[in-house]
């Protein structure tokens, strides 16, 4: 009996491990040939979960739709780019990967030659040769594209709430003067509440520098290349700004603040403002609801100046795609990148909502609903896409029901959106040509970051603005800012 009982133990072990190595050389025979690629984007996108089953699924759909074996990395929000930096600089560059402040980044990277020329491959691609050419016009480089943006353009405007508004008796048109917007905003002081919560990106407040017509960064101005930060409108600029944080109006804490817990206290009126995307108008309707604190947002689209100047925080191509120069697949990836900005069930499940069944399930009034295992991993879903995607989108006959409040938003985003057209700031990120004067490329990233170490230290009173300025010039002088603006003069 004991024998009997060890021979039928050996043959079911036996009958496992032959089934295991069927499963497995069944799975390497489904992935013979297919192309392997790397994915590298943040934890907002990919179906809006950490939880790793739920991203599989993500990963899945792409797979199935592609043809591929997708390698994601997907590092949270916060630290995205820092792990982007890192791959990149080892010289393990993924061969699909999402860029953020594109227009400042993407042309050292093609000076560094490590992002692809995707100008042929968008051509010949039935789906991203249909996009609007005018997508791809601000960010060329010597006639090339080297990117492919998921939405439309972006840009900034200041979002408040009315119900605030209304409370403190504060009144301001969609484009107010700077007076006005500094004298509204100041009956919020002393309240308990943040009057205007921003982030520690500096490079928004150039939605304030629009309003003194100065610009951060080398731009060209009548003819020829200048450093923007030493201007006379900068001085300006940089002096306002220092009275609003004097004022207590914006943020003290603005150098430790992330975009999440910006929009946050937003949400649940422990701050009366922020600054953030136009197209994010129906987050906030989503979740002041959710925060049992709803209210309409009242959106400031310009602060005009005193010399008439003024416009929107305006990103241009803020955030695309971009494929490694050292891929060893560009056909496979292209494949994979087009699926996911054009196809109508990716493009939702990456940027949106998910997975039906796996991310969500509708509620006895159809809407959307997170499953527990998404709730636990922090899904919050968004209908961004529903306004801003290149995915023609039938919001009349959407499989899910919108909420009252959605239904309200949808249409105000829209009128937003298109609103802001009218209002949009400048954008001369990308007026300097690469490769023109290699000095320049090299220490460009480290003028962008001097630059905004110095406007932080001058508006939150660390320096004066006449010591902030003198730091900023020896730095210019340190690195030949002269010589720079020299040469890219002399290749005009």
């Amino acid at each position: 009996m004991l024998h009997t009982k060890r021979f039928l133990l050996t043959l079911v072990a036996l009958v496992l491990c032959l089934a295991f190595v069927s499963a497995a050389g069944q799975k390497d025979s489904q992935s013979e040939g297919k192309a392997t690629i790397t994915l590298a984007t943040a934890d907002n996108t990919y179906g809006l979960s950490t939880d790793p089953e739920l991203q599989g699924a993500i990963t899945d759909l792409i797979e199935s739709k592609t043809d591929t074996i997708i390698e994601p990395i997907i590092p949270p929000l916060a630290s995205y780019t820092d792990k982007l930096a890192t791959l990149v600089n080892s010289g393990d560059i993924p061969d699909l990967f999402v860029v953020a402040q594109a227009m400042t980044k993407i042309p050292t990277m093609v000076a560094r030659e490590q992002i692809l020329d995707l100008t042929d491959y968008i051509k010949n691609s039935p789906a991203l040769s249909q996009l609007d050419p005018s997508l791809f016009k601000d960010l060329q480089i010597d006639g090339k594209t080297y990117f492919v943006p998921y939405n439309y353009p972006k840009s900034k405007a200041i979002f408040i709430r009315k119900d605030l508004m209304e409370q403190y008796g504060v009144e301001l048109s969609s484009t107010p003067t700077a007076e006005e917007f500094r004298r509204e905003m100041g009956k919020f002081v002393g309240s308990g509440i943040i009057p205007f919560n921003f982030p520690k990106w500096v490079d928004n407040f150039q939605f304030f520098y629009n309003s003194f017509g100065a610009w951060g960064g080398v731009y060209e101005k009548d003819g020829q290349f200048i450093d923007g930060f030493q201007t006379e409108e900068m001085k300006n600029a940089l002096a306002y700004l220092r009275q609003l944080y004097k004022d207590g109006v914006l943020n003290q804490e603005f150098i430790t603040t992330e975009n999440s817990g910006m929009r946050e206290k937003t949400y649940t009126a422990q701050a009366a403002s922020s600054i953030d995307y136009v197209t994010n108008y129906i987050n906030y309707v989503q979740n002041t609801t959710a925060a049992n604190k709803y209210t309409e947002m009242h959106l400031v689209y310009k602060i005009v100046g005193p010399e008439g100047y003024g416009g929107s925080l305006n990103e241009a191509t803020q955030t695309a795609f971009v494929v490694s120069s050292k891929t060893k697949n560009p056909e496979a990836v292209v494949r994979v990148l087009e699926t996911i900005v054009t196809d109508p069930e990716v493009y939702p499940a990456f940027f949106g909502i998910g997975l039906e069944g796996k991310h969500f399930t509708l509620n006895a009034d159809g809407q959307i609903e997170a499953t527990p295992k998404a709730a636990n991993s922090g899904y919050k879903y968004t209908l961004n896409y529903l306004s801003d995607s290149f995915v023609d989108i039938d919001i009349e006959n959407l499989p899910f029901k919108l909420s009252p409040a959605l239904e309200q938003g949808l249409p105000k985003q829209i009128e937003h959106i298109k609103a802001m057209q009218a209002n949009l700031g400048p954008n001369h990120a990308a007026d300097v040509p690469v490769g023109v004067s290699v000095a320049y490329d090299r220490v460009a990233p480290s003028i962008k970051s001097t630059r905004e170490s110095i406007a932080t230290k001058i508006i939150v009173g660390t320096v004066s603005l006449e010591e902030g300025l003198a730091e900023y010039e020896n730095f210019w002088n340190s690195i030949n800012g002269p010589t720079i603006l020299e040469e890219l003069n002399a290749a005009r």
